[in-house]
């Protein structure tokens, strides 16, 4: 049988750790209606949530958000 001993992990060969990828709103404080305006779009519902489109204040881009909706919450704001 093979020795309990641990075998030594050549550097290069030692695995890397995977980069956190960073969120469009991880470096923006303040609220959400202060960075994106939300469309008339609703792309999708369910039970608990909706998903609609938002256009970013600063970029233009669009993008799907998803409002969760849950009891003892206000809602952001409806149109």
């Amino acid at each position: 049988m093979g020795s309990s001993e641990p075998l030594p992990i050549a550097e290069g060969d030692r695995r890397k750790k995977k980069k956190r990828k960073a969120r469009a709103t991880d470096s923006l404080p303040g609220k959400f209606e202060d960075t994106y305006k939300l469309t008339s779009e609703l792309l999708g519902e369910g039970a608990y949530a909706k998903v609609q489109g938002a256009v970013s204040l600063q970029n233009g881009k669009e993008y799907a958000v998803k409002v969760s909706v849950s009891s003892g919450c206000q809602t952001l704001h409806k149109q």
